[in-house]
C-alpha cells in the first residue's frame, strides 16, 4: 500500500470522493452538497488555527486559543445542527474533514490543562465527537493517542 500524505481536507476528500467508497459521501440535493462543500472549504480555511494551540505559548496562544473557540462555536451554531453527523444520520465528507478535532481534543486538555470542547458549551459538537469516534472504520484506524501526544511534546 502505498502512504500519501495531503496538505489539505479538500485534496484528501477530493482524492477519496474519486477513488474510496461507493456510499455518498456528499449529498445529492445540489442545496445541501453545496453547503457541505461550504463547510468543507471551512474546515480547509479555519481548522488550521486550532492546531497552531501546539506551536504557540504565552499572549500568542491566548489569540489562538479565542480564534479557535470562535470556530469551534461558529460550527456548534451552523455547522452541525440536531444532527448525528454534519450531513444527517450517516458520516460524509464534512465529517472527515473536521475528523481532526474528535481526536485531539483529547490533546489540547493535556496540552492547556482544559478542554476546548467542553459538553456544557459545545453540546452538538461534543455529541458529534462520540458519534464520531462509535463508526467502525473510524474507531478502528485511530492513531494511538500516546505516540501523538510525544509528537507534539
Amino acid at each position: 500500500m502505498v502512504e500519501t500524505r495531503f496538505r489539505s481536507p479538500r485534496l484528501f476528500l477530493n482524492t477519496l470522493k474519486r477513488n474510496g467508497p461507493k456510499i455518498p459521501l456528499l449529498p445529492s440535493d445540489p442545496y445541501e452538497r453545496a453547503m457541505a462543500r461550504f463547510w468543507i472549504k471551512f474546515a480547509d480555511d479555519k481548522g488550521p488555527i486550532i492546531w497552531k494551540i501546539y506551536q504557540k505559548s504565552g499572549e500568542e496562544r491566548k489569540k489562538v486559543i479565542e480564534e479557535s473557540l470562535e470556530m469551534l462555536k461558529t460550527l456548534e451554531e451552523y455547522g452541525i445542527g440536531d444532527k448525528k453527523f454534519f450531513g444527517g444520520d450517516n458520516i460524509g465528507m464534512v465529517d472527515i474533514a473536521f475528523g481532526g478535532l474528535a481526536y485531539w481534543e483529547e490533546l489540547y486538555e493535556k496540552v492547556l490543562d482544559r478542554n476546548l470542547l467542553e459538553a456544557d458549551k459545545f453540546p452538538r459538537l461534543y455529541a458529534w465527537i462520540k458519534n464520531f469516534k462509535e463508526v467502525p472504520e473510524i474507531k478502528e484506524n485511530l492513531p494511538d493517542l500516546t505516540r501523538l501526544s510525544k509528537l507534539k511534546s
